[in-house]
């Protein structure tokens, strides 16, 4: 009886360290830095490219970005790095129409085989 309860206290103990050990390890940390546009920015003129910086260069086979507004996604086109620790693609229709914009990125940096994915937002009002 007294070894049947000592081994559900130490399977109770480590559930417990399991469980802990993975809250510790999905910390919230993400490597994106800031973008062009800002987030959170309202813009006066529509941007013709979408620009995002991590802390170290991305792999872009294996990273993507997503432009959805009021009219639904956005075609864009020219996916590459400058070299610089950043993502850039160019919006096909340069001309989009006042709104709120999101730009969702999934992205793979530097030697880390993680997936990172995250999206901010911005607005275009032309008519001030």
């Amino acid at each position: 009886m007294l070894g049947n309860r000592r081994l559900k206290s130490l399977l109770a103990l480590f559930v417990l360290a399991a469980s802990l050990v993975g809250c510790a390890s999905s910390t919230g940390y993400s490597p994106f830095l800031r973008a062009e546009p800002a987030a959170d920015s309202v813009l006066n003129r529509a941007p013709r490219n979408l620009r995002l910086f991590y802390e170290a260069l991305p792999d872009v086979p294996n990273s993507s970005l997503t432009l959805t507004g009021p009219e639904g996604n956005y075609d864009l086109r020219g996916f590459h790095t400058m070299g610089s620790d950043d993502l850039m693609i160019e919006i096909t229709n340069p001309s989009i129409p006042d709104g709120d914009y999101v730009v969702a990125w999934s992205v793979v940096v530097g030697e880390d085989s993680t997936v990172y994915d995250g999206s901010y937002r911005f607005s275009v009002v032309t008519n001030r």
